[in-house]
């Protein structure tokens, strides 16, 4: 076996590393080149610190890196292993696994995270082996709700303006904790708005992205984050903030929350509307 960084490869051979990673995954994530390398920079995956397997001279396995600070920390995610299927089960895993936590300490990582889909049990059981531990349960959730609908949940009750996604960090109950790729850094073209209390204070906030259909309705909307200060009436805030994104003419939107943890009451509401989950995952940390 020889491993080496992704920015050592040609991109034929880490996009094939990556193609064969995920053979027979639980959600297809095949690739092209341009969707690849699209991927490494909407999330700020980094070539020098990602690295890819090699076993007889063809790529068989990748780990993907990305590192950002937050509040001073230095934090390390991990965007995607993969083990070609020939050589899972036989230590390959594990021996890229020490590469990538070799990588983390020389860039004096704080805390490593990752995302794993919760039926992938060999997947979970590898990075417990390796020091991470599961700390929150995250969900898919999706429906379509149409402009009739919501009107009856009386949109307009609260004021919500947008603001950039850039400015919610600076909400004192921002969440830094979310998943990486729902973090306002990885929401590439996304938008936000924040739902204001009566003496002007900041109650709640959405961070989101709008796809348009050909004709300029809206098709499909992209929650990233949906969190409010007060969780007391967090479901008549969510139906508020909801209703607001439709814009005249659209009829209805398609709406997914991408990896909305368990413990944030906005899925309860999302789940209460009719959301119906379509994917689980469990989020893992690892100090060091």
């Amino acid at each position: 076996m020889e491993i080496k960084k992704l920015s050592q490869c040609t991109l034929e051979e880490a996009l094939a590393a990556w193609n064969k990673g995920f053979e027979g995954y639980i959600v297809p994530i095949k690739m092209n080149i341009q969707a690849f390398v699209n991927r490494m920079m909407s999330e700020g995956l980094s070539p020098e610190k990602s690295i890819v397997a090699f076993m007889h001279g063809e790529p068989c396995g990748i780990i993907m890196n990305g590192f950002r600070e937050i509040n001073g920390r230095k934090i390390a995610w991990n965007g995607g292993t993969g083990i070609a299927p020939a050589y899972r089960g036989k230590g390959l895993s594990a021996a890229m696994m020490a590469e990538v936590l070799s990588i983390y300490n020389a860039e004096k990582v704080h805390t490593a995270v990752l995302e794993a889909i919760e039926e992938n049990e060999r997947a979970i059981k590898l990075y417990k082996k390796a020091g991470y531990e599961i700390t929150d349960q995250l969900l898919y959730l999706n429906k379509k709700l149409t402009n009739k609908e919501m009107d009856s949940l009386m949109k307009n009750h609260f004021e919500i303006k947008k603001i950039y996604p850039e400015q919610l960090q600076f909400l004192s109950f921002y969440d830094i904790d979310a998943a990486w790729q729902c973090q306002w850094q990885s929401a590439k073209q996304g938008e936000a708005a924040v739902l204001m209390s009566e003496d002007g204070a900041v109650d709640g906030y959405i961070l989101y992205k709008r796809v348009l259909a050909a004709g300029g309705r809206t098709d499909r909307i992209i929650i990233y984050q949906l969190k409010f200060r007060d969780d007391s009436a967090y479901e008549k805030m969510t139906e508020g903030i909801l209703g607001y994104l439709f814009l005249d003419g659209d009829e209805s939107i398609d709406f997914t929350a991408v990896n909305i943890s368990v413990s944030n009451p906005s899925s309860k509401a999302l789940l209460n509307m009719g959301f119906e989950k379509k994917i689980g995952q469990v989020m893992m940390k690892k100090s060091l």
